[in-house]
This record gives C-alpha cells, sequence and structure tokens, in this order.
C-alpha cells in the first residue's frame, strides 16, 4: 500500500509528490516485525514458566524447513529488487521476509530437539529468535526515524561535496544540507561561483549541478543557492 501510495503523482497538498508514504509504510512494517518478535518471546517465556513443552509431529519439521527456504528465497528476490531501485519500502519487505524464514527455521530446530529428547532447545531457540527479529525491527525504525525527521547520513553529504568539487565553474562551496523522500533525495547547496561567469554561463553551471546530483544520487531535485565571493 505505501509503496502504491509512493506512485502517486504531486498534487495542492503534496508539492513534493507522495514519496515518504514508502517511508511511513516501513515504520508500520518495524512495529508488526517487533510485535512479532515480541509475541514469540512472551509465549517462549510462558512456556518455560509453566513448563509447557510439547513434542510436535515430525511432519511440522518437513513443512518448517520447506516454508524457510521458501521465505529466504522471497528475502533474496526482494532485496535484490530494493538494491536496484534503491528502495527502504521493499528492503523492510524484504526483512519481513527474513524475520519469517528465521521463525521457521528456529521452529525447525526447536521441533529436531524435542525429538532427540532436548525439549529445552525449543524455549531456548525461541528466546533467540525473538531477539534477532526485535532487533531486526528496531534497525528498520531506526532508519524510518531519521528519514521522517529530515536526519541524513553525514556519509552522504560528504559525497554530495565531492560530487560539487567536480564542478569547475564552482569556487566555494559554502553549505550542503540534503532530506530523504521515499528512494529519492533532496538537496540544497550553498555555492560560489567563479567570477567572470556571465549571466547565461552561471545559468549553465546551475542545472549542470542539477543534473549532476540527479544522475549520481537519484535527487528528487537540487536547490542551489548562489553566493557572492567573500573578501
Amino acid at each position: 500500500m505505501g509503496l502504491w501510495v509512493a506512485k502517486k503523482d504531486k498534487d495542492a497538498n503534496h508539492p513534493y509528490g507522495h514519496l515518504r508514504a514508502e517511508n511511513i509504510a516501513s515504520l508500520v512494517a518495524a512495529f508488526v516485525i517487533a510485535a512479532i518478535g515480541l509475541q514469540i518471546l512472551v509465549n517462549t517465556i510462558s512456556s518455560i514458566v509453566n513448563q509447557d513443552f510439547v513434542t510436535p509431529d515430525q511432519l511440522a519439521i518437513w513443512v518448517g524447513m520447506g516454508s524457510g527456504l521458501f521465505m529466504i528465497l522471497i528475502y533474496f528476490i526482494n532485496r535484490t529488487i530494493a538494491v536496484k531501485a534503491n528502495s527502504q519500502g521493499l528492503r523492510s519487505i524484504a526483512k519481513d521476509n527474513l524475520s519469517d524464514a528465521i521463525v521457521s527455521f528456529g521452529t525447525v530446530i526447536g521441533i529436531t530437539g524435542a525429538q532427540f529428547g532436548m525439549a529445552w532447545l525449543d524455549p531456548v531457540t525461541g528466546l533467540v529468535v525473538g531477539l534477532i527479529i526485535l532487533w531486526a525491527a528496531w534497525g528498520i525504525f531506526k532508519e524510518t526515524a531519521l528519514i521522517l525527521t529530515d536526519g541524513i547520513d553525514p556519509k552522504k553529504i560528504i559525497e554530495y561535496k565531492e560530487t560539487l568539487a567536480e564542478v569547475q565553474e564552482i569556487m566555494q562551496v559554502h553549505d550542503v544540507k540534503a532530506r530523504v523522500s521515499g528512494n529519492q533525495v533532496i538537496i540544497d547547496v550553498s555555492v560560489t561561483l567563479q567570477s567572470g561567469l556571465n549571466g547565461k554561463e552561471n545559468i549553465h553551471a546551475i542545472e549542470k549541478v542539477k543534473e549532476l546530483m540527479k544522475q549520481r544520487h537519484n535527487s528528487l531535485m537540487t536547490l542551489v543557492e548562489t553566493k557572492p565571493p567573500v573578501r
């Protein structure tokens, strides 16, 4: 749903488009994954306290293994697409698929242990699986919260400055800011252009910066402010 909304064109209420719907969907996915992890932990702790250990049928091992392998395949497919599309939403979906695979494999380990008389292995595996899923949810939440609060990785700012350094018409870079929207970035730069450029050449330099940022960094837009040289 979030990916579908993110593709909608801009309107009167959303002049930059609906790209951040993808980030909101990722935030929801983080809470869903966290809920799964918490449920596993609660159920596991409850079984330990009540000493409620069961020995499932061996068929459950094959079902769990098949389910785990299938979800691993879906995970790699979604992750590959996410990397190519630079989509945070798809990365979150891929992590959700991975969480499902971990649950399935954890179930297989627990059932196998029970079949060999190691009833303790099931709750231990449940605790480990629950914590792993919570850690994955925290990673998604942390990344999404940074984006939704207009934060950005400082390494990206360094990359943008390195790109600006390639533009010969720029004499000095004063400031670079950026914020992520969906799978694209909005960049604000403040620069001083070389003296002696006429109006047409100034416009050409600004357009060159915008095009370079779009090609290198998939920018939705680049806002360029020019300042006079500091004397």
